[in-house]
């Protein structure tokens, strides 16, 4: 019974985080209808990264060294939903020779941005400690993503975009009632806090395999994250009407939550890496065929076979992270990652926002089909120097929570 109930908790936050989240996927479509140009977007989300860069992993240590990831993640939400509501009404507020909205958008990328990477670090901490499998956990995330997405698509063409930043806030009130009242594995770790000399930070430097996948995970989220920010621009050229982007990153979703669920099959025949490596090549074949995309049903087809590799990714990179990571510091080992996520935002959206503007879109989808290319050839050479010259086995077993 216990079992099951903190898998219904845990499941329910994942559909409500991530239904709700989904809403705040439409800060490029708001800024492309404000008339901002590619530079200008990536120039936006490159500060929001750099932010995020600093707040990920500063909150994931505060989140170790108290031993409460819930709290830290409702102090970030609640933060975050009340500055990301005020964008809108920000945008029309002019200090100096800017908006006010340049000010409001990064200050609430420091609240919002750790959140996906705390809330990952919670449910899969919490189900391996409850034996329940976070496959199946997850797989829920991914379907409150595809409902929101589908719904925004009804509903945002009728109301504007920018009823999305207000319905991001309402949409967030029922997971903060049952995150409110989940300790998860709050409940099953020591009280005492650590201090930040007890939490021995060098353990994670030290693992090969984990510093290995964050440069990997560096290579990869530049192509993949950016790609996304700019896909309201590639709708927009195939006369696609971009308020229906929902619709298109709903079904971008929806092959995540079968891959999810095979989770657990998988990894009893595969090591966790290659299920990594696959979804690192659906991602590459994704990237070039939209050089070839040419009409709004297309970039929906194509979008819809990203799907089965991000369920790849997300189960089998969050298992992996939380295989690596040191007794103690599970958050700072999941907001170290999501902060080499943001880096590699950063450098996407800067340079691709250039890169869009000097060659234009479908060139832009080639290059970065090139870099993801790289980074699969770097993943398999990390694994081979590990296992036969460094005689470093691959971690791919040790806690059960597929």
């Amino acid at each position: 019974m216990l079992k099951r109930g903190i898998y219904f908790r845990l499941s329910s936050l994942q559909f409500l985080f991530y239904f709700a989240g989904a809403s705040g996927t439409y800060l490029t479509v708001f800024l492309l209808q404000q008339g901002f140009q590619p530079n200008q977007v990536g120039l936006i989300t490159a500060t929001n990264s750099a932010i995020v860069i600093l707040a990920t992993p500063f909150w994931g240590v505060i989140a170790d060294k108290i031993r409460s990831i819930r709290k830290i993640l409702l102090l970030c939400l609640s933060f975050g939903v009340l500055l990301w509501s005020l964008v809108p009404a920000s945008s029309r507020l002019i200090i100096g020779p800017l908006t006010l909205m340049y000010l409001i958008v990064p200050m609430g990328a420091f609240f919002r941005g750790p959140s996906h990477s705390l809330v990952d670090a919670f449910t899969v901490q919490s189900a391996d400690q409850s034996n329940v499998p976070y496959g199946h956990v997850r797989l829920w995330g991914s379907a409150g993503w595809v409902v929101m997405c589908f719904l925004m698509s009804f509903i945002l063409p009728r109301t504007g975009v920018e009823y999305a930043f207000y319905l991001y806030g309402v949409a967030f009130v029922p997971f903060f009632l049952i995150l409110w009242n989940t300790k998860g594995a709050d409940s099953l770790k020591s009280k005492e806090r650590q201090s930040l000399r007890d939490m021995k930070f060098g353990r994670l430097f030290k693992n090969y395999y984990f510093i290995s996948y964050l440069f990997f995970a560096l290579m990869v989220s530049m192509p993949v994250n950016v790609s996304f920010t700019f896909l309201p621009f590639l709708v927009d050229s195939v006369g696609g009407d971009t308020a229906m982007i929902g619709l298109v990153t709903g079904f971008r979703a929806l092959l995540e939550i079968p891959a999810l669920f095979l989770m657990r099959p998988l990894r009893e025949r595969f090591p966790l890496p290659v299920a990594i490596g696959a979804a690192a090549v659906i991602y590459f074949i994704e990237l070039l065929l939209f050089t070839q995309a040419r009409s709004l049903a297309q970039i929906i087809f194509i979008v819809f076979l990203h799907g089965f590799g991000a369920g790849l990714m997300h189960g089998a990179a969050t298992n992996y992270v939380y295989l690596m990571a040191p007794e103690g510091l599970n958050s700072t080992a999941h907001t170290l990652l999501g902060a080499f996520h943001s880096t590699a935002a950063i450098v996407g959206g800067v340079v691709g926002g250039m890169m869009i503007v000097a060659v234009g879109i479908r060139t832009f989808y080639g290059m970065m089909a090139v870099v993801l290319a790289f980074a699969i050839i770097y993943f398999i050479s990390s694994m081979v120097v590990g296992v036969k010259f460094l005689r470093i086995p691959i971690p791919f077993k040790g806690k059960q929570h597929e």
